[in-house]
């Protein structure tokens, strides 16, 4: 979010005692547009693993979205997860704190081992989150579907009144009653089996089509 640590603190603190309650709060006043909901609700009730892609700066509005399936999620420990860790946890989301510099392997390995015990296996990561580049997958989405045998779901969002941070991933609030879009994308099967080239080449080709997916709203309004 491109924070001062001093301001990271601060929003920190309130995001523990208020965060979960304003995301549902401007949430339920908007405007919103959804589209796809249906695209994967049968994989859902089937027992499919089902791994949500958000892009890092347009989250806001899916977190409303699917706080309701509990998903799993890995946070960052650096002072932007420690505001994101609060909120989604505001929102009973199942949190495991690292990242690729401090714990990320024992986050992502804990996050795995909790899945495969759930009778829905339900996650989400902000795919090109925590230093980007913005918009280009990292290979955690794809390699966590792949454990999990299951699909990666594409979810874009808009905001048509937004206040956006000045950092690179240009995270954005929507503002109470804007007109909004949120779109889940055809959802893309995973190769457990791929490694090497062939893996970073899927890697490759689904983060252009969640990347269009996302570009693709981006004009709505």
């Amino acid at each position: 979010m491109g924070l001062s640590r001093k301001s990271q603190s601060r929003i920190s603190r309130f995001a523990r005692r208020f965060g979960g309650s304003l995301v549902n709060l401007i949430g339920k006043s908007l405007r919103l547009e959804v589209r796809g909901w249906g695209r994967f609700q049968h994989l859902a009730k089937t027992g499919s693993p089902l791994v949500f892609q958000f892009w890092h700066g347009d989250m806001f509005i899916a977190w409303y979205l699917t706080a309701p399936l509990k998903p799993a999620a890995i946070v960052s420990q650096a002072g932007d997860g420690d505001i994101a860790s609060a909120v989604l946890e505001g929102l009973n989301y199942e949190t495991f704190r690292g990242s690729s510099t401090r714990g990320g392997k024992k986050a992502y390995r804990g996050m795995i081992r909790y899945l495969r015990k759930q009778e829905i296996k339900i996650s989400a990561f902000a795919s090109d989150g925590p230093r980007g580049p913005r918009r280009e997958m990292k290979p955690g989405t794809y390699v966590a579907a792949q454990h999990l045998d299951g699909y990666i779901i594409p979810t874009a969002t808009i905001s048509k009144w937004a206040l956006r941070a000045r950092g690179w991933d240009k995270f954005a609030i929507p503002l109470p009653f804007s007109r909004a879009i949120a779109s889940f994308g055809e959802p893309i099967r995973v190769n457990p089996k791929l490694r090497g080239k062939a893996l970073d080449e899927a890697i490759e080709q689904a983060s252009l089509l969640c990347k269009i997916h996302q570009e693709e709203l981006d004009n709505s309004f």
